[in-house]
């Protein structure tokens, strides 16, 4: 775990130094840094709500993933709609994990649907319960087991409404320190991160490390307060628009389509 120990430890290498934090969303690297821990939420346009569950007798087996889109609920015995008339946009789920760990996701575009104010209104536990349960057991790979009612009433954890998803994004995921001529950078979910599970949550920090090479070439041969200045602007505007581009598309390209 990164500590004030660790950053005394760094401090004491000679000469220049790149620090790369990636420890997560709670992680605490950034802070003890110096990185402002001050952070922005930006709308992906989309509501979601989340289910994971967990099946202890099974072993970890890696399984493909299942999308199915233009899903539609029948809500009318809690006090909801009946579903909607064909050609209205659906929902998408997609199931993923192994054969143990188990998670669903479903996901609409932002609308003003009855079945959407419904579920991000009425608070019924075993409402979104069903929805899930009834999800998975109609998708799900053909080799594995249904999930039962009462497995899923003790075993599965899920978002009670849907919900609108957001990236939050950390104001400053890039500094120099003169005095210790030290480049702190934060990547992964210690630079940005959603409030919602697409099982893909991985790939926008591999495609935040795209730019790496090249800052670290700038900075090694940055001898000047100017040269400093650029390497540090270059990574921050691939950074912003690599959030900017997945505040946008993303949610479309790893849930909706």
């Amino acid at each position: 775990m990164f500590c004030r120990e660790t950053l005394k430890d760094i401090e004491g290498i000679q000469g220049r130094c790149l620090v790369i934090t990636s420890d997560g969303r709670n992680g605490q690297a950034q802070r003890i840094l110096g990185l402002n821990d001050f952070s922005e939420q930006y709308s992906c346009g989309a509501f979601g709500t989340v289910a994971a569950v967990e099946r202890a007798d099974l072993r970890e087996i890696p399984t493909p993933e299942i999308r199915v889109h233009n899903l539609n609920f029948d809500l009318s015995a809690y006090g909801g709609s009946a579903p909607e008339a064909n050609g209205t946009p659906g929902f998408s789920l997609k199931i993923f994990g192994n054969s143990k760990h188990r998670f669903i996701s479903l996901a609409i575009a932002k609308c003003d649907l009855p079945v959407v104010k419904a579920l991000r209104t009425i608070l019924d536990r075993a409402m979104m319960r069903n929805i899930f349960l009834k999800c998975f057991n109609t998708y799900k790979l053909s080799s594995e087991p249904l999930l039962s009612e009462s497995y899923a009433l003790n075993h599965m954890k899920y978002s009670p409404r849907l919900f609108e998803i957001k990236l939050s994004q950390r104001s400053e995921t890039v500094a120099y320190f003169d005095d210790c001529d030290m480049f702190v950078l934060a990547e992964g979910e210690a630079a940005a991160f959603l409030n919602f599970h697409t099982g893909l949550d991985i790939n926008p920090a591999i495609r935040g490390l795209t730019s790496l090479g090249r800052f670290i070439e700038m900075i090694t041969v940055a001898d000047t307060e100017h040269a400093v200045s650029n390497a540090l602007m270059y990574k921050m505007k691939h950074s912003e628009q690599l959030f900017r581009d997945f505040v946008k598309n993303g949610i479309r390209e790893y849930m909706l389509t």
